[in-house]
Parts: structure tokens; C-alpha cells; sequence
């Protein structure tokens, strides 16, 4: 077994760095703020779950304020983390034991602090927040914050080692007779009226589900019967409590009829096995989260779900991605598909496709159009939320309007909260999600709502292992890590819509010239060509700028590629804060302060000349690169590739081609580049002058 620091070792370190203070401004001593606030936490008991986390954070520190190996600190965190299947930091406790009291250490948990109070000698102290209760009672509260899903075994553990109380004193060992209190049910419109004698420990944890109503006149709760098994789980243990009333309401798992896909063996590209689970999964949830990783396959996925269903299909997504979605359904299905674009609606019996910036415009046209099944690609479009829980923009109204008049609605995104919990409301509010019912209840328990003394501030997180445990039913998630039939590298040629107004009339130009024999040689081919390249890259930028900032707001990090260094100015003044640049202009020393601030996350979009950057640095910060156009040498392409997927990254990686649509050089360089690249044969042979040559062949 590889050496690890032992728990006693962990502790020692984490007082080392807490004993050098909080974090300020003036120094670099002790823990950085995020670190601070979690390990002030951390005491002399932890359980698995807390060393792992505490190894993990402590990693950053080994080299410059810890004598410690930073190797073994990272087989210590990976120790840790095998030990701790199903549990969550949230639920975690730790302890320090005191001459009369043990202190009691714990994320802010109403349900916990409840139970706490319920013993007979413990205090609060509000300058550290921390509670601490009677040695003699400690065991007992401990053992009761086990039964509501507290991480606390290895208190208990230590407690029973090193407490030395007399079995009077021992409040777990002295068993006091109490009436049981029978739960009565009754079912009122739906819903379940739970009515009780007054008991504290019942009292908070109705209190702790996303929909309850308090009446006072009957003194009894009303809740949704959605909420029957939660309130279960947490009264389940408790002592003198009856719950057979409410076990009458728990809902089970049906059987679900399996789902048979259509024989897709036809096609010319055999969809993965993961693709075609996901599309059974939205086929049964009917309103579903599909959030793979980006590089999963979700567009391909869903096409697949829906295409069994009969009926009009609405396809919803940003505009750069219309034209690769029409693609991919062409691959698919043979039905008739309408792009739409600008004011003119036209209706088709098969797939519309429309992007959100007009949805509307065709509003009318959309609910009058009785579409069967909705598919909002990057849904985090929609996002947009007010305090009261109204949708925040009119895209995300629209949105929530369609997603309520369709049958089958699939929302996908590679990042489901991409910055606060709130985020993920109106995904949840598209598929009747229970928790949608209320935002206050949401925003309040799961976004760690405070008052700011002039009104609610949702924009927090809380309770995120709950939150995850009632997303599984509804949503579908898998890391690329996780997907083992994906190849390491995800290429993807992407149409978009460009202006080809000066692209045909050079186009023509050159026709003619070709026609007339006028062109003598290949170099004087390639000033036509290259003329064209240029307009093209100019018109594709739009689309790229849509694709860089959709990986931004998910906070990833992205290199582009491009030939021109216009188009590298372009993003720049689009992304003036985030962005550097790597151009043959730049000295060495900026090549290099370039490549470290990307790396070192200080800059999410990383902006090269193909020729200057696409050898010799390493980009291994980003997953993502996007190709704004091509090269004529496809091996300066794969060079390029290789700055993210090489030693040091340890995921999957996602490479972009966007060629314009409809523009035939660039629709024959697409196709060629995508052959060469699967060919690895074909790119060490070939050059300028080969690739060249199949392109004139083709024109």
C-alpha cells in the first residue's frame, strides 16, 4: 500500500494553518478564503469523507507551507475518497472533546440544531457558531443526529472510547418511558393532511420539505403526496413515533414497460451504446434533463428519442448551432425539415428548427403548431429567474410556455447550474419537476436564501446531496470519464450560416478564370483560394464568438485556432477581460505569461495563430478547442489538437471544425480534413500540395 498521513497527522496540519490566521489581503499566510471556511470546520474527529476532503485541499499547500510530500498527500486524498461511497461533506460531523462538554462542529443544518437543543445542558457560542453540549449527554444527541442522516458513527466511535461515565449519567442509557405518538392522515383534494400531537423532532422535518402548509385552525400540515417518502425517510428511527398511517401513501416504482428503439443499424454512423441509453431514458421520463458532459452526445441522443415518436418535433437552440442540427437530423430521419430564420414561418409536418433569439417572433405559430415533442439545446438559455419566481426574460417565458403545451420535452446541457442553484429552476419548471411547485421553498432550502434586510438573496447554495438525490429520477448525467465508448478525441464539423454575398462573387471570379484556362500554375489557383479562406473566416467569427461564450458562462476554458490574425482580434475585443492571445507578433516572454495565465485559470479563452501556437505549449487547461478555419497542411491541425490532448489531461477532449455552409471550398475542405484526420496515415504524408490537389480535383 502506498504511505498516506495518518488522521492525527491531517489534524496537525490543518491547526498549522488555521493557527496562522484568516485570510487577509496583506499576506499569503495560512488558508485561502474558500479553504478557511470549510477547514475552521474541521476538529479532532473527522469522519472519511471530511479526510478526504481535508487531504484534497492541503495538496495546494505541500510545496509552500507544509513540510509535507505532496505525493503522499495526494494517495492519502485517494485513499479517503475510495472510503466514502454514498456519503456526502454535507452530512458530515466532527467533534472535540473537552473537559465537560464536546464540541460539536457542522454545516448549517436546521434539522440538526433542533435535535441539539433538545438537550438539557448546551450553549451556543455566536462568535465562533458552534455548539456544545454536555459530555454526558453528548452520545445521545450524536445517536439522534444519526437517525436523520448525519456522517457522525466515528464521534460516536470515539466518545464511547474515551468517555469514562458512570451508567447513571449515561442519558442513552436511561430509557424513559413516553406515549407514542400515532401520525393521522386524511387526503383532501389531492393532497394529505398530516396531523400529530406537538413533537418537536415531526415539527422539523415536515419543516424541511419544499412544500408543506401549516394550518392553524386544525393544527395540522398539509403536504403533496410527492413528498410522502421524504418525510419518511427522515421519521424513520425516531423513537415513539408511529408512521403507519403514511406508508399507506409511499409511492413505488412502477413497472416501466421497456422501451424498444427503432433498428438504427442503417445508419452510415453507428450511435453509441450510451446514446441509445439515453434516448430510452427520455422516452420514459417524457420531460427529462439530459446533461451529459459536453463530447456525450446529447444531440444525437435526443434526435434518436425523438424520432420514434410520431408526430411534429420543435427543435429550440442558438443560432450558431441550427444548421449542425439540421445535419444530424438528415443522418437520422427522412422526414421534411424547415431552419427557420427571421419573421417567415413556415410549417412542416416533420422538424422545425429555431433558434431562441426569434422564438418570440413565431410564438403564435408555435403553440397553434401542436408540436409533439420540444428539445431546448443548451437549456441554460433559459435560466433567467426573478426573486419571485417568475421567469427573468422574455426567452425564458416563451420557453416555459411551449415546454407547458407539449407532451415529450427534452432539455439539454452540459451544465445544469452553471453558476448558482437558481439556475436549474426553470429546466425543473419545464418538466413539472415537484421541486418547481414553489421558488420561495427552493430558493429558501437549496440556495441558502437569506434576508439581506431589503428583500430575499437566492443566489447561494445549500443541501446540494438532497438537491442531486431528487434530480436522479429527472435527469440523466455522465462525465465523459464515466462514457468508455467515447473515442479520446470528440471531433465535431459544424455548418453555420454566413453571408456568402463576397464569397460567391470571388467564387464566380475564380470559376471563370479556371474556365478560361487563364490560371498557369497552382500558386495562381491558390491566390483565388485563399481569398475566398479569408472571406470565410471573417463571416464564420460571429458563429465561433456564440460558441466561446456559451463554454464560458458554463465556466470552461476554450482554445481557438485560427490562420488569420483578425479573426484572433475579433474574440479578443469580445472577450477583453478573459482572453490572451498567441500570435507570431508576440515576444517569447508574452508567448509565455500567455500560456500561465490560461493554464493557471486566470484566462478562460486562449486565442492562437495556428502556426504559432499550435506546437510546442501546453494548453491542457481547456477540453475544448474550436477551429474558426482551415489550414491548408492537416497536420498543423493535428499538432494543434495535441495542445490539449497530450500529458496532463486527464479528460476526454472536444474539437470543433465550423465551415460555412453552402460554401463550396469550405464544405470540400470540411470533408477532406474529417477523412485525413481519422487517418493518421494521411495526415503524416500529407502537405500543402496534396491537400491542395484533392481540393482542385473536387471543385
Amino acid at each position: 500500500m502506498e504511505k498516506i498521513f495518518t488522521p492525527e497527522e491531517l489534524i496537525i496540519f490543518n491547526s498549522n494553518l488555521l493557527g496562522r490566521g484568516a485570510p487577509t489581503k496583506k499576506d499569503d499566510i495560512g488558508y485561502n478564503k474558500p479553504d478557511y471556511t470549510i477547514c475552521n470546520n474541521y476538529y479532532s474527529v473527522l469522519s472519511n469523507v471530511q479526510l478526504a476532503d481535508l487531504s484534497t485541499r492541503l495538496i495546494k499547500y505541500c510545496k509552500t507551507q507544509l513540510s509535507a510530500d505532496p505525493e503522499q498527500m495526494k494517495n492519502t486524498a485517494n485513499y479517503y475518497s475510495a472510503l466514502t461511497a454514498n456519503t456526502y461533506l454535507d452530512n458530515s460531523i466532527s467533534i472535540d472533546l473537552l473537559r465537560d462538554n464536546t464540541l460539536i462542529s457542522f454545516t448549517y443544518n436546521a434539522t440538526y440544531i433542533n435535535i441539539i437543543k433538545s438537550a438539557k445542558n448546551r450553549k451556543y457560542n455566536p462568535d465562533t457558531k458552534k455548539w456544545y453540549v454536555a459530555n454526558n449527554e453528548a452520545i445521545t444527541i450524536l445517536q439522534k443526529l444519526q437517525r436523520v442522516g448525519a456522517d457522525c458513527q466515528h464521534c460516536i466511535d470515539y466518545l464511547q472510547e474515551n468517555l469514562n461515565l458512570n451508567p447513571v449519567e449515561s442519558a442513552d442509557l436511561k430509557q424513559v418511558e413516553q406515549k407514542v405518538n400515532i401520525i393521522k392522515v386524511v387526503e383532501v383534494k389531492g393532497k394529505l393532511e398530516v396531523c400529530f400531537n406537538y413533537d418537536q423532532s415531526i415539527v422539523t422535518a415536515i419543516k424541511s420539505l419544499i412544500e408543506r402548509k401549516y394550518n392553524p385552525s386544525t393544527k395540522c400540515w398539509t403536504i403533496p403526496k410527492t413528498e410522502v417518502n421524504n418525510l419518511i425517510n427522515k421519521l424513520t428511527g425516531l423513537p415513539n413515533i408511529d408512521i403507519t398511517a403514511l406508508t399507506k401513501y409511499t409511492t413505488t416504482t412502477e413497472q416501466i414497460p421497456e422501451i424498444i428503439l427503432p433498428d438504427y443499424t442503417y445508419l452510415t454512423r453507428t450511435p453509441f451504446s450510451h446514446q441509445l441509453e439515453a434516448a430510452k431514458f427520455l422516452l420514459t421520463v417524457k420531460k427529462g434533463i439530459l446533461a451529459d458532459e459536453m463530447g456525450g452526445g446529447k444531440t444525437l441522443s435526443s434526435i434518436l428519442a425523438a424520432n420514434t415518436i410520431p408526430g411534429k418535433k420543435l427543435i429550440i437552440v442558438p443560432a450558431s448551432l441550427k444548421l449542425n442540427w439540421e445535419k444530424e437530423i438528415r443522418f437520422v430521419s427522412t422526414e421534411p425539415i424547415e431552419v427557420i430564420n427571421g419573421k417567415g414561418w413556415i410549417n412542416t409536418e416533420g422538424w422545425t428548427i429555431v433558434n431562441y433569439d426569434i422564438i418570440s417572433k413565431h410564438i403564435d405559430s408555435i403553440l397553434a403548431g401542436n408540436f409533439q415533442v420540444v428539445i431546448f439545446d443548451e437549456c441554460h438559455y433559459i435560466k433567467a429567474i426573478t426573486n419571485s419566481g417568475k421567469a427573468g426574460s422574455k426567452r425564458a417565458d416563451i420557453a416555459l410556455q411551449i415546454a407547458e403545451n407539449t407532451e415529450y420535452c427534452f432539455m439539454l446541457t452540459g451544465t445544469p447550474i452553471t453558476n448558482k442553484t437558481k439556475d436549474i429552476f426553470n429546466s425543473l419548471k419545464a418538466i413539472n419537476h415537484p421541486l418547481s411547485k414553489n421558488f420561495f421553498a427552493f430558493g429558501k432550502y437549496y440556495c441558502n436564501g437569506q434576508h439581506n434586510g431589503y428583500g430575499w438573496d437566492f443566489n447561494g447554495s445549500s443541501h446540494q446531496a438532497e438537491l442531486n438525490e431528487k434530480l436522479q429520477p429527472f435527469m440523466l448525467r455522465r462525465l465523459k470519464v464515466d462514457l468508455l465508448d467515447l473515442p479520446e478525441k470528440i471531433r465535431s464539423f459544424i455548418p453555420v450560416s454566413v453571408n456568402l454575398k463576397a464569397y460567391d462573387k470571388k467564387l464566380k471570379e475564380y470559376m471563370t478564370e479556371r474556365k478560361n484556362k487563364n490560371l498557369t500554375n497552382k500558386g495562381e489557383h491558390l491566390v483565388y483560394l485563399n481569398a475566398m479562406r479569408h472571406l470565410l473566416a471573417k463571416e464564420k467569427v460571429t458563429a465561433t464568438i456564440e460558441q466561446i461564450n456559451n463554454l464560458v458562462e458554463q465556466e470552461q476554458s476554450v482554445v481557438i485556432f485560427t490562420c488569420y490574425n483578425f479573426v484572433v482580434d475579433e474574440i479578443l475585443k469580445a472577450f477583453p477581460a478573459d482572453s490572451v492571445k498567441l500570435t507570431g507578433d508576440c515576444s517569447q516572454k508574452q508567448r509565455q505569461e500567455a500560456v500561465e495565465q490560461f493554464q493557471a485559470g486566470n484566462k478562460k479563452v486562449f486565442i492562437s495563430n495556428i502556426i504559432a501556437g499550435g506546437v510546442g505549449i501546453t494548453l491542457t487547461k481547456a477540453q475544448t478547442v474550436i477551429v474558426n478555419d482551415f489550414d491548408w497542411v492537416p497536420a498543423n491541425h493535428a499538432q494543434s489538437e495535441d495542445r490539449i490532448h497530450r500529458i496532463g489531461q486527464n479528460e476526454k477532449c472536444n474539437i470543433i471544425y465550423m465551415y460555412a455552409s453552402k460554401a463550396q471550398s469550405d464544405e470540400i475542405m470540411a470533408g477532406l480534413l474529417e477523412k485525413k484526420l481519422n487517418n493518421i496515415s494521411q495526415i503524416i504524408d500529407g502537405n500543402e500540395q496534396s491537400f491542395l490537389n484533392e481540393l482542385l480535383d473536387l471543385m
